[in-house]
């Protein structure tokens, strides 16, 4: 039976998890501003299709045997640098250019996905915090953190549209001004290779 005492508490991590800067936020952010509200839209949903990846992790027990190889968050928090720096130089590289049409815009679902999948916040949430909340189904867990797993998605896909439409609307106001859409595109791959080697430097120290 499901243990909904824990929901409050959950929720209000769910929040901070939400609100604290990471990949994901610089990828919905980025992509709103860089490639407008249509793509922003398909980002997010790459994103929370990431997650159902970690939700069945979790819920499978194979998140706790992640979290005891030495080296597999490290290598996360690699793969997910290495992302971002892809990114980085995709959005320096284009920035300043006009907004395609959504249809048109290629992998944007792709990419969020693997933003989220290679974001080390997220796999740490999911293998090593979600646990907690397991209140009194610690004998049979799967069903608890689907549950846990489903409301991370929902609040997290609602979270994502608002910071990319967002920022798409505010791309919007200035598409007639092509100096600040060069400066928004370079800021936001500056966003994401600062986040790499922030990755990077937190690898190192370990």
């Amino acid at each position: 039976m499901l243990d909904v005492s824990v929901l409050p508490a959950f929720l209000l991590a769910v929040a901070v998890i939400l609100v604290t800067p990471g990949p994901d936020m610089a990828f919905m952010i980025a992509t709103g501003i860089n490639q407008g509200r249509g793509a922003a839209v398909r980002g997010a949903f790459g994103v929370t299709t990431a997650m159902t990846v970690w939700v069945l992790l979790a819920a499978t027990g194979l998140g706790v045997a992640l979290t005891q190889l030495p080296s597999a968050l490290d290598a996360i928090r690699i793969a997910g640098a290495a992302y971002l720096l892809v990114l980085a130089a995709t959005t320096w590289r284009h920035a300043g250019a006009e907004i395609a049409d959504v249809h048109t815009v290629p992998n944007v679902f792709r990419r969020g996905f693997l933003v989220n999948i290679t974001n080390p916040k997220i796999a740490l949430f999911f293998v090593a915090f979600l646990p907690q909340f397991l209140g009194t189904t610690t004998d049979r867990p799967f069903a608890q953190i689907l549950m846990l797993g489903l409301l991370l998605q929902l609040t997290g896909l609602a979270a994502d549209l608002a910071i990319g439409s967002a920022a798409g609307l505010f791309r919007d106001a200035v598409l007639s001004r092509p100096r600040v859409r060069m400066a928004l595109d370079g800021a936001a791959g500056t966003v994401y290779g600062a986040l790499a080697v922030l990755l990077l430097v937190g690898v190192a120290r370990e």
